[in-house]
């Protein structure tokens, strides 16, 4: 992948995954647990969704800025909630939401630049990941699953070693968690920003897929 036009070569991502993946586990985050992931764009969604991913846990995308959002995840029985430091500033009265009370809150501090929130539902679960994409219906799609369609998508839009993906906007959206999927499993770099700036109303980011000898002046833009 390359971040803000910077190659990172796949062997510092997979360490960069692993370093993530193991400070999660050590908190108590373990397969099947489900995380309400307040991380949406940059290549820190991308990083913290491989994580997630790797562990086998039941990712949930939350909005912390939509209290909407944060109503739909709270009725979910979410395990826990991981934020990045960028989210300082709401996490707290996004955890103000999510528990009652006035029981002490742990949240952990991981991988330096991650806050790892145990909101506590202590529902007992079956074992096995996958993602909540609707968070109105709570349909759990298993990361079996996931990791078929996503090599579905691979194949269909011939990503291969040397094909390029542009993903820009939120990144927290079904189609394009499969795609960056897709460009793992298949060999393709994915090129994202360190952190990307908020998208207009109206107005959704569509990936770019650059080839040899295609030529394309920057990311299309489709009007909703």
């Amino acid at each position: 992948m390359t971040v803000d036009g910077e190659p990172v070569d796949f062997e510092r991502f997979a360490e960069s995954v692993e370093y993530l993946s193991a400070d999660l586990q050590a908190c108590g985050v373990a397969s099947g647990c489900r995380i309400g992931l307040g991380v949406q764009s940059g290549w820190i969604f991308v990083l913290t969704w491989h994580a997630l991913v790797a562990i086998d846990a039941v990712v949930v995308p939350v909005d912390l800025c939509d209290d909407a959002s944060i109503d739909q995840a709270r009725d979910l029985d979410l395990d826990f909630l991981l934020a990045h430091e960028t989210h300082n500033d709401v996490l707290e009265d996004a955890i103000d939401e999510f528990v009652t009370g006035e029981t002490a809150i742990p949240v952990f501090r991981v991988a330096e630049e991650f806050a790892l929130v145990d909101v506590g539902a202590g529902v007992a679960r079956t074992r096995g990941g996958g993602l909540v994409a609707d968070l109105a219906s709570g349909r759990v799609e298993t990361t079996d699953h996931l990791l078929r369609e996503a090599d579905r998508i691979g194949r269909r839009l011939g990503l291969w070693p040397g094909v390029c993906v542009q993903l820009g906007g939120p990144l927290n959206t079904r189609p394009t968690m499969l795609l960056i999927i897709a460009c793992a499993a298949r060999g393709a770099c994915a090129r994202v920003d360190s952190a990307s700036a908020p998208t207009a109303d109206g107005v959704e980011v569509v990936p770019v897929i650059d080839r040899d000898g295609w030529q394309h002046e920057g990311p299309l833009l489709s009007v909703c």
